[in-house]
């Protein structure tokens, strides 16, 4: 539980007090070692490969038309639409919007480095996204999130508003337009850590300091879709049937079949063991990021003696 003690502290009270629980303001015992950095993303957006749905601009609430921050890029005599125009991405960011870049474990080693730790930690799939704020804006409207989150405030800073955790699971991740009384309100300065339990609405407002940067590591958790996939997946497991039964006689056959094959799976299954069975497919969602080395084309040539 090293990196979720790198997050919390004491993993013990934390777990048991706070998770999926309530929000909570965490000042980690060291500080963070930013595991991506503004320069960063200044050159991923300078490589001109940074592509829808990798990133998007939000302002007030509102998603900006992606074709007023990318552009196309054209090979072979052929045009690729949804690329990031680093020029109309900083026009923007200049006008007040926000910066979203999704899913950066998918390019970014640090990031993958450390999704792939606490996912293992934690037995979950774990996604990471990047938020650029400026100074007294606001991206997203009050909503909730089908995840559990951890904020890393990288530089700058923001106010938060965090409400109360659904009471049951009668609820819906998106956009909460009723969240009810505040739980916590504070702000998160560089270097500190804020915990934002699934389902609980929030919303937050760069603050008027300077340019908020922040890391969202989400950790996501089983559902009842989850559970759905998860007994299909067991009901097929060994299924074999006539596609295309050619009478009656052999569509009841087929029918009997399947009805044995679907007990016979059935028979024995927990709620325990389905429930674990879900949480491999939310964790495969989330895909998987490598935390050994990395071959480089540099050990290649080495190797070869180039």
């Amino acid at each position: 539980m090293e990196t979720l003690r790198s997050l919390v502290g004491d993993p013990a009270p934390f777990l048991a007090t706070a998770w999926g629980r309530q929000a909570c303001l965490l000042r980690p015992p060291a500080p963070l070692a930013p595991p991506v950095t503004l320069a960063d993303v200044d050159a991923v957006l300078a490589s001109g490969l940074l592509r829808i749905p990798y990133l998007e601009l939000v302002s007030q609430g509102k998603a900006l038309e992606q074709g007023d921050y990318t552009s196309a890029h054209h090979l072979i005599d052929r045009s690729f639409r949804g690329y990031a125009d680093t020029a109309k991405v900083m026009g923007h960011l200049d006008s007040g919007a926000t910066l979203l870049m999704r899913n950066i474990e998918h390019w970014h080693s640090g990031a993958a480095a450390l999704v792939g730790r606490l996912g293992a930690e934690l037995s979950r799939g774990v996604e990471a996204f990047l938020f650029v704020t400026p100074p007294g804006r606001k991206g997203f409207d009050s909503h909730r999130d089908d995840a559990d989150v951890f904020v890393l405030q990288l530089h700058g800073s923001k106010r938060w508003q965090v409400h109360a955790v659904p009471e049951d699971g009668r609820w819906q991740s998106g956009p909460e337009p009723e969240p009810g009384p505040v739980q916590l309100e504070t702000t998160v300065h560089a270097g500190e850590v804020l915990y934002v339990p699934r389902g609980a609405p929030h919303s937050a407002v760069g603050h008027t300091d300077g340019l908020s940067f922040h890391l969202s590591l989400t950790v996501r958790q089983p559902g009842t879709a989850d559970l759905r996939t998860a007994l299909t997946r067991r009901f097929d497991e060994g299924l074999e049937l006539p596609p295309l039964p050619v009478d009656p006689v052999e569509l009841r056959r087929t029918a009997a079949a399947l009805l044995d094959h679907y007990r016979e799976r059935l028979a024995g299954l927990t709620p325990e063991a389905l429930c674990a069975a879900a949480e491999t497919v939310s964790a495969s969602k989330a895909g998987t990021a490598s935390t050994g080395p990395h071959r480089t084309l540099a050990n290649l040539a080495a190797a070869l003696g180039g």
